[in-house]
């Protein structure tokens, strides 16, 4: 498997081609700059030239005359390095003195006179440089072209010189910061590393979030993201370690009792003496498969919570899906359930529309019905009802005329495995003792889901009324 590149590997890459392009760019200017003030310096001094050439035509007896002694145009021509040629010509008399082949392509010689210009141009398949200009002396009606070149031998050195120069300072600078990028990218990145170490460290019992006070604010999200993952692992381990600890105290003393109730009966002789004792041993089975059956229900809302599911459904189909669905069970043991309309909001054919998660809020209510038809005696009436209370939350209410919960124990009933069956309201029905994870389980699942559970008196003034606020999300 490739394996991925360094973060510094990385950025030098993407540095690299960024730099070179720049130091190409400002290479390429450096030398069109290098060559425009190269060309100025040489070209003021070839206008002086021109000038200096330009004063030697004089006018004797009408005539034009050129005093240019041999010896000065020698030391005009001699260069070690470029070569110097000049041309003169007049509109009326033509050539005058210096090369006759010099800048042929010249257009004819205005009778106005004109500034002195520059150009480059090609001389015996050499590079020059030409300067000319015309003048008209006094006292003759004639113009004068000059023209002086000279070969570009030295400009070009001179501006690849100064060129070269600003190149290779640029690579130095390219280097540097090639550098200083790689030294700072280590000290940024040692924090990471660090980080990166401490994570290796931790186990399953060790899940504090990591230090990312040092880290750079670019990588800040991700040790954000390994810190929140860390907390949900901690709290998923929790619920874990609870769970666990929850299953084996509550299993424990059913199925010690089923142990006893079963040894009991192998000494037992009489089939008499036998009967009572397998009474006890089915209450103290379905006592262990009522637990487990919570346990496993709270274990999956768990999950369900941590993994943050969520619906849009409609409340009024869910209670009267509900209703449908305990209605049998609740007529058998001579209760009925029913969908309370005094709210118009209540009626089984208005839409309430709900946003979080259904199985949770199923759970809810099955626990919720469970527990009425648990503690409420025969003939006894549980009533479900919704409440659209604003655009940001609803209520769902179910409440039944049982027994009730005294007010003194609403606080406890709430927590785990508190049993409210122990209350002397419930003596009536000692032989379906509850768990006391029902209700622990629906108040848990709604602190998660953002909303409240609260025990109140049923509006009748008999029971218990049950109301949830669910907030839409």
């Amino acid at each position: 498997m490739r394996s991925a590149p360094s973060l510094r590997s990385l950025l030098l890459l993407r540095l690299l081609p960024i730099l070179l392009g720049a130091m190409l760019i400002s290479g390429a200017l450096s030398y069109f700059g290098a060559k425009y003030y190269v060309n100025q310096a040489f070209d003021r001094v070839l206008v002086d030239t021109l000038n200096g050439i330009s004063s030697r035509i004089l006018i004797k007896d009408r005539r034009l005359v050129f005093d240019f002694p041999e010896a000065a145009q020698k030391i005009f021509e001699w260069d070690i390095d470029d070569a110097a040629y000049f041309r003169i010509e007049s509109r009326k008399s033509g050539h005058i003195a210096g090369q006759t082949d010099l800048e042929l392509t010249l257009p004819a010689i205005s009778s106005q006179a004109t500034a002195t210009t520059m150009r480059d141009s090609t001389y015996r398949q050499r590079k020059i440089r030409v300067a000319m200009t015309t003048v008209t002396p006094a006292g003759l009606d004639d113009q004068i072209r000059v023209v002086v070149a000279e070969t570009t031998i030295s400009r070009d050195v001179m501006t690849r010189e100064i060129a070269l120069t600003v190149l290779i300072a640029q690579l130095v600078l390219i280097g540097l910061a090639v550098l200083v990028v790689w030294v700072t990218m280590r000290r940024a990145i040692t924090p990471i590393s660090q980080a990166a170490r401490d994570l290796e460290q931790r186990t399953q019992h060790t899940q504090e979030p990591l230090d990312d006070s040092q880290i750079p604010e670019e990588i800040r999200p991700l040790t954000s993201a390994l810190n929140a993952l860390l907390s949900r692992l901690h709290q998923a381990l929790a619920l874990q370690r609870q769970f666990v600890a929850d299953a084996a105290h509550q299993l424990r003393t059913p199925l010690t009792a089923l142990r006893l109730h079963l040894e009991n009966a192998q000494l037992a002789k009489d089939q008499a003496d036998i009967q009572p004792m397998l009474a006890q041993v089915q209450i103290a089975a379905n006592r262990a498969i009522r637990v487990a059956q919570q346990l496993l229900t709270l274990a999956e809302s768990e999950e369900r919570l941590l993994r943050g599911d969520k619906d849009t459904f409609n409340v009024s189909a869910l209670l009267t899906e509900i209703k449908n669905l305990w209605e049998p069970q609740i007529l058998k043991n001579g209760m009925q359930i029913l969908i309370d309309s005094r709210h118009a909001d209540a009626l089984p054919g208005q839409d309430i529309w709900l946003s979080s998660s259904r199985d949770l809020v199923v759970q809810i209510l099955d626990n919720l019905i469970d527990n009425a038809l648990r503690y409420c005696p025969s003939g006894s009436t549980i009533k479900l009802s919704a409440e659209q209370l604003s655009d940001a939350s609803i209520q769902i209410v179910v409440e039944d005329n049982g027994p009730g919960i005294p007010e003194s124990e609403r606080a406890m009933v709430i927590r785990r495995f508190y049993r409210g069956d122990q209350s002397p309201n419930n003596a009536q029905q000692p032989q379906s003792p509850g768990s006391g994870l029902g209700l622990a389980i629906a108040h848990e699942i709604m602190m998660r889901l953002g909303g409240k559970l609260q025990i109140t008196t049923a509006s009748s003034g008999q029971g218990t009324q049950i109301m949830l606020t669910c907030p839409h999300h």
